[in-house]
């Protein structure tokens, strides 16, 4: 049977002294890391901020932890900025829309749409029959038109808003009632 291998890596060994070894050991069970990740960060943190480990002065550092603290604070007022003007007023409008449903909830009404019942204007006797006819026919065909537009108006009641009507034509159909409508 052969041994499976898990991961193979290439180690040296380095020279330090016995406190020293102590001490980093420790520091690296503060992270839960290997010894070698641990080193390995540190080097790139070094690397990548500049940092040498043996000047004299510690300026450098305190000025490269100052760039990077000014840095951060900046973000942090960028996302104060976001959350301020974009994140909590959406927040507030989301709520006060569901506030409002809840309370349409709470009191169900249900109202009728009542459209005002055209007027009819009797005919007077010297009117000819004919043009009193076609004025009915015109009449009760208007009638049947306004008839088929109710039907296909219906009330859309939203999660978050106000309920409105929503009026279901084709385009077709909306530019035929538009054009008898403009003939007058």
């Amino acid at each position: 049977m052969e041994k499976k291998q898990k991961n193979k890596y290439d180690y040296s060994a380095i020279s330090i002294k016995a406190d020293v070894a102590v001490r980093f050991r420790s520091y690296s069970k503060q992270f839960s890391k290997s010894n070698t990740e641990v080193l390995r960060r540190m080097m790139i943190f070094l690397q990548w901020n500049g940092l040498n480990p043996f000047d004299n002065t510690i300026e450098k550092i305190v000025s490269a932890i100052e760039k990077n603290r000014k840095q951060i604070e900046y973000l942090i007022s960028i996302i104060k900025n976001i959350e301020k003007t974009q994140t909590k007023p959406t927040h507030n409008m989301v709520k006060i829309l569901f506030e409002a449903y809840c309370k349409n909830n709470e009191v169900t009404r249900k109202e009728k749409l009542f459209l005002p019942k055209p007027k009819i204007v009797k005919a007077e006797e010297t009117v000819p029959k004919i043009f009193h006819e076609r004025t009915q026919q015109e009449f009760r065909d208007y009638k049947r038109d306004c008839r088929k537009l109710l039907e296909k108006i219906e009330l859309v009641e939203p999660t978050f808003g106000k309920p409105y009507l929503k009026v279901d034509l084709f385009q077709g159909e909306y530019e035929k009632l538009r054009s008898q409508l403009d003939k007058d």
